[in-house]
């Protein structure tokens, strides 16, 4: 049985402060945080639910998943109560329902996902319990998972350090006229020959493309003095990278030079403000005022985000986010312009916040200077 990953002992003191009876998890971050096992069939068989129900003041949750399903929960999950439904014969809200009675919380307070369960399976649960008051608990799971554990970490800068190491074996091999799918295929190879366990976005693009933010790669070729521009991820055990570079294609222009400096110096003021006690509105306000102070367009929703089980996780580096900072939390810091279909640049990396400030973890690839190809 696996030993729990995630911050379960802040989401246990969370969920007592609460005036929750029980929360419910289903979407494919939080059931593996409550549960401790990851089920990648909660992303593309949206209607093969995975649940865990937690009552509070009981130290581990109940685990409802699809027969299908339950030998590798069994295998993996540290919870002992561990219940299946029969697809297509069996609903889940029905084992929801049943546990909620069992418990004695059928006619409590009930935290759900909101944001995550369809309008069919909510009804259905309403019917069946209909003496519940349930209400939104997503704030709850995001406050938690926001302060890391040591083994998330580890796994958070185990899976960028994989992603740097194939996004530069990728950019020292890229020649003229090398179309972008070709760059795409190596870079996926790459990804999974570094250890990671799969490839989950994949945009690498050259010159005027590079101007898109995500477009799959193209038949384009590579041409002398291009940039090639990247966003890539992939992930271990179920927690994801998120790495961006920039690179040029032989001799960079005056201007293309030009633009990267001022970029990374907007991007280092922005990391060095990544300390425990100032707010993520106050990195997104930096980078803002960098951008305005070098005479680069700046029209960006946010200028990061928190990295956990999801991609883009608490804290969000918007300019309405009022939250500090606290040690241990992870976030990947993101510079980057865009002209359409001329040109754009992209430099992302991963952030740790800690008591003696911002700890770099993307150091393999360094992004101080624009690698030349």
């Amino acid at each position: 049985m696996a030993t729990p990953i995630g911050n379960l002992a802040r989401f246990r003191t969370l969920l007592e402060a609460s005036d929750f009876d029980a929360v419910i998890a289903l979407s494919p971050e939080n059931f593996p945080f409550t549960a401790g096992c990851f089920l990648w069939s909660q992303k593309s068989i949206r209607d093969r639910l995975a649940l865990t129900v937690w009552v509070n003041g009981e130290a581990e949750p109940v685990v409802i998943v699809c027969q299908v399903e339950e030998p590798q929960v069994r295998a993996e999950s540290w919870a002992k109560d561990i219940r299946s439904y029969i697809e297509f014969h069996q609903s889940p809200m029905d084992l929801v329902a049943e546990v909620l009675a069992e418990k004695g919380v059928a006619e409590g307070k009930v935290g759900i996902e909101m944001k995550y369960i369809t309008a069919a399976y909510f009804g259905k649960l309403g019917d069946q319990v209909p003496t519940a008051h349930f209400s939104p608990c997503e704030d709850l799971f995001l406050n938690a998972r926001m302060i890391k554990t040591s083994a998330e970490i580890e796994l958070l800068a185990r899976a960028a350090r994989a992603t740097e190491k194939a996004l530069l074996a990728t950019y020292a091999t890229i020649e003229v006229g090398e179309t972008e799918k070709n760059m795409a295929n190596r870079l996926a190879a790459h990804m999974q020959q570094s250890g990671l366990d799969r490839v989950d976005f994949l945009f690498i693009n050259a010159g005027p493309n590079t101007g898109y933010a995500h477009q799959d790669p193209t038949g384009y070729q590579a041409r002398e003095g291009d940039l090639v521009k990247s966003d890539v991820g992939g992930s271990l055990h179920g927690y994801p990278s998120d790495v961006a570079r920039t690179a040029v294609i032989g001799r960079s222009s005056s201007e293309q030079r030009s633009i990267y400096d001022r970029l990374i110096e907007i991007h280092a003021e922005t990391i060095e403000m990544a300390r425990p006690g100032n707010r993520a509105c106050d990195l997104y306000t930096k980078a803002k005022e960098g951008y305005e102070k070098r005479d680069i367009p700046f029209s960006l929703p946010h200028a990061g985000h928190g990295i956990g089980l999801d991609l883009h996780e608490e804290p969000l580096l918007t300019s309405l986010n009022t939250a500090a900072f606290q040690p241990n939390v992870v976030i990947c810091i993101e510079t980057r312009v865009r002209w359409v279909q001329k040109e754009g640049y992209h430099i992302e990396d991963l952030i740790l916040i800690t008591e003696q400030g911002p700890k770099i973890l993307t150091s393999y690839f360094k992004s101080a200077e624009m690698f030349v190809i």
